[in-house]
């Protein structure tokens, strides 16, 4: 994965902490969202224009190997890739890291096209090729 620039950062908010004060587990899927939605911004790509075609891109899988603990007030640094795009998945990859450098995070998201009915269909050719294309 090219890593200049991270694709977002995001700060560890409070309510995303456990007792101990460390991110719990599932914010992390929220901020793999955040990030996907910002690369695909980046790239001129809009999700909300996506959806308003009668695609959505659900998420079919989500793996997530945590290396490192977060904490409140942690600035996280997040970089995307997308790994593949067919007509009928697509995947992404992430890295996380904190402000110091230090991995926190490995984690990667498969996504189906689905149709408004929820059932599996195609990705668009249109979609597929901006993607590819604007991948980078």
């Amino acid at each position: 994965m090219a890593r200049s620039k991270p694709t977002i950062k995001i700060r560890v908010r409070f309510a995303e902490t456990d007792q101990m004060g460390v991110a719990h587990h599932s914010s992390y899927a929220v901020w793999l969202e955040a990030a996907r939605i910002e690369w695909l911004r980046e790239r001129a790509i809009s999700y909300a224009e996506i959806e308003r075609s009668g695609i959505s891109l659900a998420v079919a899988g989500l793996n997530i190997c945590y290396r490192r603990a977060a904490a409140f007030d942690d600035l996280i640094a997040i970089w995307v890739s997308l790994d593949e795009v067919l007509s009928r998945r697509m995947t992404f990859s992430y890295i996380l890291e904190g402000a110091d450098g230090l991995l926190l995070a490995t984690a990667q998201t498969l996504h189906i096209p689905t149709d408004r009915s929820g059932g599996a269909t195609r990705l668009p050719e249109v979609w597929r090729n901006q993607l590819r294309d604007r991948n980078g």
